[in-house]
């Protein structure tokens, strides 16, 4: 049995005074003989892996919430970007469509100074565009000067006539239009014909041509200015393609519209007034 260093009954002022000299001994004996500093790294050693393992949830903690608080601001950072990226994106597009609504005035203001009428600029409200019709709602009327009857055009060429005015809109009918037909001729030789609609608004027909008709692809196709419905020498077509057959004396011809009968959204109405037609009065 092991006896203890200090009997019960010792008094503390006595061990109080050991355990000093003690400690003051061994302090003094490594400050000067050094012979505890391997006892010292062996224990320091020892007791690493105990430092890591309890520095190991602060740290963990710490990378933790590092790491969210970097996805927050990467997530937040992405969210600007992308609105930011929107917002460009929707401003370059309203510059490209005011780019395309100046070109597209300039070739409407060129084309009224070219031609020798006066014109109502009017704004496109509603399109139908199918097979069983070709058909515009514009956002001028019976108050602005518009009549039933008038033509109306882009900045390219004909684009139909006006078949209901009402006081503030008025519905026009393209020349592409299945049951529309205007009357051309050809502008190099004076060919006359019909160009009649086929419900797509990127292709017309011209009928009643021999095959013998001279007309080339790529003829200029105008109004002749016949029957009264359009005034003359308006443009209305390019000649796309020819064909012929052994059954029929009547050649195929197709032509492309001039005017951007899908795209346009500005067009002119020709002011109501006397047509005259120089092919008309003087037969």
């Amino acid at each position: 049995m092991k006896k203890p260093l200090f009997l019960a009954g010792s008094n503390p002022l006595l061990r109080f005074v050991v355990f000093t000299l003690l400690s003051a001994a061994l302090v003094y004996y490594d400050l000067h003989g050094h012979q505890l500093d391997r006892l010292r790294s062996t224990l320091n050693t020892l007791i690493y892996p105990l430092q890591v393992a309890v520095d190991f949830p602060a740290r963990t903690a710490s990378w933790v919430n590092e790491a969210l608080v970097n996805r927050s601001r990467l997530i937040e950072q992405n969210s600007r970007l992308r609105a930011e990226n929107l917002k460009l994106s929707s401003r370059l597009r309203s510059l490209e469509s005011l780019k395309y609504e100046n070109e597209e005035l300039q070739r409407l203001l060129k084309s009224a100074r070219s031609l020798e009428y006066d014109f109502i600029l009017a704004r496109l409200l509603a399109v139908s565009m199918n097979r069983i019709q070709q058909r515009i709602i514009i956002d001028k009327g019976s108050r602005d000067g518009v009549e039933t009857g008038v033509a109306l055009l882009d900045g390219l060429g004909l684009m139909g006539e006006v078949t209901r005015a009402y006081p503030y809109h008025s519905e026009a009918i393209l020349i592409s239009d299945a049951s529309e037909a205007v009357p051309v001729r050809v502008a190099r030789n004076g060919l006359r014909s019909i160009a009649s609609g086929t419900g797509v608004n990127s292709r017309l027909k011209l009928l009643y041509l021999p095959v013998t008709a001279d007309i080339r692809e790529g003829d200029v196709l105008v109004t002749s200015g016949l029957g009264g419905r359009y005034p003359p020498d308006l443009p209305v077509a390019t000649v796309s393609r020819i064909a012929s057959s052994s059954n029929s004396p009547f050649a195929e011809v197709e032509a492309t519209p001039l005017a951007a009968l899908g795209q346009s959204r500005r067009v002119l109405v020709l002011k109501p007034g006397r047509i005259d037609s120089d092919e008309g009065e003087g037969e």
